[in-house]
């Protein structure tokens, strides 16, 4: 069972790769002779489609980092349905004046677009952690250039939810933690740990001390 579930992303990833580059051959062909009918100098038609398909595939790239980073695919999906576009647009153009051959000479950058996604989709599920398996992150700091002590891994609630009390509690627990270090154990972007903090600090349940973040109680100021 377990090499059926190992063999079937392989698979799929194989017939979509055949796929994507059946659809680029359509595609590069219907837009080649649109620059061809456009008066594009002959010896550079070629670049035409390379333009308007590689862009395609540039835009998925860019939603596949922005995603794993956990940062906005905004601009990656404005570049991908724009171009994705103006290839259905150009391959349609150049069909003859009936639905049957429009439709034909619309799926080669649809099938690219979907065949783009799929294997985008199934690095992404590869590059994905698995489960809360607790990782150990010595980190070095910018400031004092040494190694901090090994952080505690908070297992409950890692990933997407993660809420401004349990990057409180990280930091009681890991004081000398960079936010790179508690991102990466949290599960979570820089960004968000970043943004946690600023609000702690501004609530006044979190101070920083030097190198190290510090949570006051009644009696004064005791390290987190």
């Amino acid at each position: 069972m377990k090499q059926i579930e190992r063999w079937i992303p392989n698979l799929t990833g194989v017939l979509t790769i055949v796929v994507l580059l059946c659809s680029f051959i359509l595609s590069f062909s219907n837009l080649r002779y649109a620059a061809e009918l456009s008066r594009i100098d002959p010896v550079l038609t070629w670049a035409w489609p390379v333009c308007i398909d590689s862009l395609l595939v540039s835009g998925s790239l860019l939603i596949l980092r922005n995603s794993l980073r956990q940062e906005s695919t905004r601009f990656g999906w404005i570049v991908l349905s724009v171009f994705t576009l103006v290839s259905i647009l150009f391959n349609v153009a150049v069909s003859p004046n009936n639905l049957l051959s429009q439709a034909s000479h619309a799926i080669p950058p649809i099938t690219l677009m979907v065949s783009v996604e799929i294997l985008l989709s199934i690095v992404r599920s590869d590059l994905s952690p698995k489960g809360n398996t607790p990782v150990t992150y010595p980190d070095v700091t910018s400031e004092r250039g040494d190694v901090t002590p090994p952080v505690t891994v908070l297992h409950q609630g890692a990933g997407k939810g993660v809420t401004a009390d349990q990057v409180l509690q990280f930091f009681r627990e890991n004081p000398s933690a960079s936010f790179v270090t508690a991102a990466a154990n949290l599960n979570i972007a820089r960004q968000t740990v970043s943004r946690h903090v600023a609000r702690l600090l501004e609530d006044g349940r979190l101070e920083k001390d030097g190198n190290q973040f510090v949570i006051p109680d009644r009696d004064g100021r005791e390290y987190a």
